[in-house]
């Protein structure tokens, strides 16, 4: 009886010690879900846009760019004509 007894209080020490190791896992799996929600709908769209602005920034410089370069060829050429 005492057998039987210890054998069921170590079967059940070892499915609390399951249990507690299951919950730790669904908490990290919550978690990771937050964690992969807010880079999904937060992160990810907020990088994409700041990506958007950079490149129609960046062709705007060229733009500016090309177009100074073109006065300062004509002012050149000008000159130029000119001497």
């Amino acid at each position: 009886m005492a057998d039987a007894y210890e054998v069921l209080v170590e079967k059940i020490i070892v499915a609390v010690e399951l249990e507690t190791t299951m919950k730790r896992l669904l908490d990290d799996i919550e978690k990771t879900k937050r964690r992969v929600n807010a880079l999904e709908f937060k992160v990810i769209p907020e990088f994409q846009e700041q990506v958007k602005f950079i490149r129609l920034r960046l062709e705007e410089m060229e733009r500016e760019s090309m177009s100074s370069l073109k006065k300062i060829k004509q002012k050149k050429a000008m000159a130029d004509a000119e001497s």
